[in-house]
């Protein structure tokens, strides 16, 4: 197995949370994926033997389709420079066909809710879109950001959304993200979300937000791979430990299947690049996945 620690640039304490699992930490309606500092302030370390994934429901993306989405013009270049490419090539990759087994269709509820009725296919990349964002604010709240992204959408600038489309917004390092008196880059390093989070809509965004904290590009491909795969799994996250409906894949204890592998990394090759992925956890072995993936 390719496992080595998380790389992240500068000297800045906060060195993402690697043994710590984003859905342990519980932050008012948020689940983070934690930095070092903040496991350090919570002393919480995960376990694989919380158990297996179960279904509670929700719903999965079938295709997924990803657009990157840029805030702003000062975002790390190489960040905008990479990402379009790891975006192509992660969807439509080996790794993404070890989510498969993560379909609804056929697949009871745990709670007794209708399933979803889905199977997980590869998916697509649609664009990269640098957006001029209306609120100009270096101190930003996840209600500014949503709505920020609602407005681009109705406006033209971003794709429009639907059920299968994913935003993956990448910030520059200047920017503060708040989510009920945690900060970004302190507390947590990114998170995954959706508009209208307690229900299934057609109206539903969904979205991920990772924040520059002076990370490097090595460390942006492997959060973005950890909150991909939480995000094609699990569309909406809820709160808290006890998992339930509109939850779709989760461990008894609210862990989604990057949590438990956090710390454990392997490779995405296409025919001209190579990217890192976070390996995640698998129901069909009981453990994390292990290897290096390919693209076309």
């Amino acid at each position: 197995m390719f496992t080595r620690k998380l790389a992240v640039a500068g000297a800045s304490a906060a060195a993402l949370a690697l043994a710590v699992p984003a859905q342990a930490f519980q932050v008012g309606s948020y689940h983070i994926f934690p930095t070092r500092q903040y496991e350090e302030q919570t002393g919480r370390v995960p376990s694989l033997g919380t158990g297996e994934m179960l279904y509670y429901g929700g719903t999965v993306f079938s295709t997924v389709k990803v657009v990157s989405v840029i805030w702003g013009s000062n975002v790390n270049s190489q960040t905008v420079a990479t990402m379009p490419g790891y975006f192509k090539a992660l969807p439509n990759s080996t790794f993404m066909d070890l989510m498969k087994q993560y379909k609804t269709k056929g697949v009871h509820a745990v709670d007794g809710h209708k399933s979803s009725r889905q199977t997980i296919s590869r998916g697509t990349f649609i664009s990269q879109v640098q957006i001029t964002p209306q609120n100009k604010s270096l101190n930003l709240t996840d209600n500014q950001i949503h709505d920020e992204l609602r407005d681009q959408i109705a406006s033209g600038a971003l794709p429009p959304n639907d059920l299968n489309t994913l935003y993956m917004i990448f910030f520059p390092d200047d920017i503060t993200i708040t989510l009920d008196g945690l900060t970004s880059c302190t507390s947590f390093g990114a998170y995954h979300f959706a508009i209208n989070d307690l229900r299934e809509s057609k109206n539903n965004v969904f979205y991920g937000v990772m924040p520059g904290c002076g990370y490097s590009l090595e460390s942006h491909e492997i959060i973005s791979a950890h909150e991909f795969a939480e995000a094609t799994t699990d569309n909406i996250p809820t709160p808290g430990s006890s998992p339930a409906y509109p939850q779709a894949w989760n461990n008894s204890t609210g862990y989604e299947i990057g949590d438990l592998c956090e710390g454990t990394q392997g490779t995405l090759t296409t025919k001209k690049n190579t990217y890192y992925v976070q390996q995640i956890y698998l129901n069909s072995t009981g453990a994390c996945s292990t290897g290096n993936y390919k693209s076309p």
